[in-house]
């Protein structure tokens, strides 16, 4: 009878070689690979081209699963334990709190499509926080505010799921030593709750072009959609909203309907939307401030983060493999990569 015999390599455990005896590092490349190319088919091939080492489509897609869900693990523990209560017998340790790129920073959320195996299509929340960069434009003398240093997290949550998450995020770049935290996002309601609940000192902005998106189905029912008479009234209105008008806006949708006509009913909806986020509108006074106005850089996080790598045509996800692969890509954009290395 012969017994099985394990052979091993000393020099293997030194240099710290695993599968297939490849280092850490060469195991990142692939990964990265994998996380930036939209198909595991030709990052597979783009590695091997490369590095002239053999690595299989499946064999690819199995290491970003296990990296991606070890990746997942890690910061749904850390966002549970930044909202979890202490229990009496625990000893409380302090977490020091970095200090935040610069005086302003932002925050914003929004939500993105996939489609996922024997599911559907489904929501990946997105959650994007960046410092503000506020300049005076030498020509008008405006105030311009520029976003930069994004971070960013996402994943098929719930919206209390992703409030540990946002929270977490915010932890990590010092949001509440912020002088001013802005957060511009659009009118969904999931967000702002989760957002008061998170920050309740913020400055709450709605986004300038979902506003405006509004004026323009006002006016397509009331003068035809994309017609010079539209557009002449969409642009008078977004002067009056600019300057924190917004009495004034609503007064001129009236005179299109005088009070004795019921107004129809995508009139209707925007009016409400509009009087709604009222005071989230205050344009003129955010920019003064230096505040962003625009929630693009949360819009570009969907497109970037999510859509160019899990949204090509035709693809679908299965739950798991999707969610390491947010974790991956939010980690890499983030200027984050190095947490993923130190978990293979």
């Amino acid at each position: 009878m012969t017994s099985a015999v394990t052979v091993f390599f000393p020099l293997d455990e030194t240099l710290g070689l695993g599968e297939y005896s490849w280092s850490p590092w060469t195991v990142a490349q692939a990964l990265r690979l994998a996380v930036e190319v939209p198909s595991y088919r030709r990052a597979a091939a783009t590695f091997g081209e490369l590095l002239h080492l053999p690595l299989s489509k499946s064999r690819l897609q199995q290491r970003v699963q296990a990296a991606g869900q070890a990746l997942v693990h890690q910061e749904a523990a850390e966002a549970e334990a930044m909202v979890r209560v202490p229990s009496k017998e625990e000893v409380v340790v302090w977490r020091e709190v970095p200090e935040p790129d610069s005086e302003i920073m932002n925050v914003s959320t929004d939500g993105v499509y996939i489609r996922l195996r024997n599911e559907g299509w489904k929501e990946v929340k997105t959650v994007a926080i960046s410092a503000v960069e506020a300049s005076v434009n030498p020509t008008s003398g405006e105030v311009e505010a520029h976003l930069t240093h994004h971070s960013y997290r996402a994943g098929l949550w719930e919206a209390a799921t992703c409030a540990n998450h946002l929270w977490a995020e915010a932890s990590r770049r010092g949001l509440t030593k912020a002088r001013l935290l802005v957060s511009v996002n659009d009118g969904a309601a999931w967000i702002w709750a989760m957002v008061f609940m998170c920050f309740a000192r913020c400055v709450q902005i709605l986004d300038w072009w979902h506003a405006v998106q509004y004026l323009w189905t006002i006016a397509g029912v009331a003068c035809g959609e994309g017609t010079p008479e539209a557009a002449a009234w969409v642009n008078h209105q977004k002067h009056l909203l600019a300057h924190s008008n917004l009495r004034q806006v609503l007064h001129n949708v009236r005179l299109l309907y005088p009070r004795h006509h019921p107004l129809p009913d995508p009139v209707r909806k925007a009016v409400l939307y509009l009087f709604a986020n009222r005071w989230r509108m205050r344009y003129r006074e955010f920019r003064q401030a230096g505040c962003p106005i625009g929630s693009g850089t949360v819009e570009s996080a969907c497109k970037v983060v999510v859509q160019q790598r899990m949204k090509q045509a035709g693809m679908q996800w299965g739950r798991l493999g999707a969610q390491a692969m947010l974790a991956l890509r939010s980690a890499l954009l983030s200027d984050r990569w190095a947490s993923v290395c130190a978990l293979l």
